[in-house]
């Protein structure tokens, strides 16, 4: 068997090729990491949908099992336009680096064997090797490209879109099913003219307001962080806004009372705030994603952009997402990492004075004027 050295190629027998992928973390692929193949054209341009871990196409089939990957390609019936593979490893949405894998052992047709250590990789998606034609012969190249923010921003950044979430666990945003058309969520005021909601009520959308008994007023992005479900609106031609005050610190205890306040199910539910009270259950998000935490306050469509506040009145969280049939399976966004993506952009934001506490009506009460709801659309 040949060892192939990084960066190298090497002839491949025929268009049908069938491979075998090993790491050095016992029975990591299909819980905390993942392959995805990928064709393309040869200025990497996508010609078809990805093959995820576990999804057939008709152009190759899955075998082996979490200890052992294995693959047979059929080369000859990639979608049309395609002149090469990309084989890559991933992890979960992006939750952590590949090099907790240690290890990775490649070995193609029983006649290929490619081994990379991950142990300096940081990165949460990395190419391993391509198989491409060239001169009517099919070859295999070693790589090592890493994907920072991991295969769904590798995959925007050369325009598909992957969904890289963990097939069996994955959260979806608060407002499930959302229409191409438009969306609604809630936002709040950090800035006497900007506003925080969640990236995936306004991405897309041409058109952005966001509406109070206070009245109803345009809004457009400043920046919109889509990996962190972030996005910072400022809205034009408003008095000025009454900015939420944040929690500074080490964030939420486990099992600390916390209260959403928010517009979901708007038009269904009424027109004004609605409240809902529940805990902190836990301090990471899936996969132990540490931007996030659990919390069990119930949530609705609509939901979305919520600020969770404390007792303090200080925001500690940013309401995203919920795993579809669990009971108050919620996530936010923590406060630190919204205060980091304010600083970044710029924007002053105030923080919790100590000493006072609220009780949950008191609370409603003095942030009402701080909340509004979104509404975004298409024309």
């Amino acid at each position: 068997m040949m060892v192939l050295a990084l960066g190298a190629n090497t002839a491949i027998s025929s268009a049908r090729s069938e491979w075998t992928l090993e790491c050095g973390k016992s029975s990591a692929f299909g819980d905390y990491a993942a392959v995805a193949i990928l064709p393309v054209d040869d200025k990497r341009r996508p010609t078809g949908e990805p093959a995820l871990f576990q999804t057939v196409h008709g152009w190759m089939e899955w075998s082996g099992d979490k200890d052992k990957v294995g693959c047979k390609l059929n080369l000859a019936s990639l979608p049309e336009g395609s002149d090469r593979v990309l084989l890559m490893v991933y992890t979960y949405s992006a939750v952590g680096p590949v090099s907790d894998l240690r290890t990775l052992r490649l070995q193609v047709d029983g006649q290929i064997d490619y081994s990379l250590d991950l142990g300096e990789n940081g990165e949460s998606a990395i190419i391993i090797g391509e198989f491409y034609s060239r001169n009517q012969q099919w070859k295999f190249r070693g790589l090592a490209e890493g994907s920072a923010y991991g295969l769904a921003a590798f995959g925007r950044r050369i325009g598909l879109e992957i969904n890289d979430a963990h097939p069996k666990a994955r959260t979806s945003p608060s407002d499930v099913d959302r229409p191409a058309n438009g969306a609604t969520g809630t936002c709040f005021a950090i800035s006497p003219s900007h506003v925080l909601t969640c990236a995936h009520v306004v991405e897309g959308m041409q058109e952005i307001y966001i509406s109070s008994f206070e009245g109803r007023f345009r809004a457009e992005p400043v920046v919109v962080d889509r990996r962190n479900d972030i996005a910072l609106l400022r809205v034009l031609e408003s008095p000025a806004l009454n900015p939420v005050t944040f929690r500074e610190g080490f964030g939420c205890d486990l099992g600390e009372s916390v209260v959403a306040l928010g517009f979901p199910l708007s038009g269904f539910a009424g027109g004004g705030v609605q409240v809902t009270q529940g805990g902190v259950s836990g301090l990471f998000g899936l996969h132990n994603d540490a931007s996030l935490f659990q919390f069990t306050a119930p949530i609705q469509p609509g939901s979305s952009g919520s600020p969770l506040f404390d007792c303090t009145g200080g925001v500690v969280g940013l309401v995203t997402s919920t795993v579809q049939d669990a009971q108050n399976m919620n996530f936010a966004i923590k406060a630190s990492l919204l205060l980091s993506f304010l600083e970044a952009c710029r924007v002053d934001s105030r923080k919790t004075p100590t000493g006072k506490t609220f009780t949950t009506a008191e609370l409603a009460r003095d942030v009402q004027s701080s909340l509004w709801r979104v509404e975004a659309r298409n024309f």
